[in-house]
């Protein structure tokens, strides 16, 4: 069985919403065939979404997720995938001015993150098109619209 590990401490999600997150991480992974395993993921705050932007891609500024693969020998006996970190702040705020809701840019951001751990990426066009067209389809089994529209 695949597993999403939520820490909220900051932004203490509702049951609701983290069983959402839950399925939507767990029908990913079913859809890529993933054999039964887990991702960590972290809410945080801007700040510490800033910190680890600087770290890791050497931009001195809040976003809204980064992903981290887990690349350890230990991953075969461990089946964790990596860790995702969404700034809630972020997020909230960016749904705003999209005039999206809250909760599915949410699991939008979840998705997005999700699939860049498993590989997929947007660095350039055909890439780009790939993972939008696998974040669009899986999140509209959860009703919620296209994101990139």
């Amino acid at each position: 069985m695949n597993q999403l590990n939520i820490n909220d401490i900051e932004a203490k999600l509702s049951a609701e919403i983290k069983d959402n997150l839950s399925m939507i991480a767990s029908a990913i992974l079913e859809k890529e065939c993933i054999k039964p395993s887990s991702v960590n993921l972290k809410i945080v705050t801007n700040n510490e979404i800033a910190k680890l932007n600087k770290i890791f891609r050497g931009k001195d500024a809040p976003t809204n997720v980064l992903s981290f693969t887990n690349n350890d020998v230990s991953k075969p006996l461990t089946n964790s995938l990596g860790d995702i970190a969404i700034s809630y702040e972020f997020v909230n705020k960016e749904a705003g001015e999209l005039r999206k809701s809250k909760h599915d840019h949410l699991m939008h951001m979840l998705a997005h993150g999700l699939y860049h751990i498993l590989g997929y990426d947007h660095d350039n066009e055909a890439d780009a098109a790939i993972m939008e067209e696998k974040e669009i389809l899986i999140l509209r089994e959860y009703k919620i619209d296209n994101p990139y529209l």
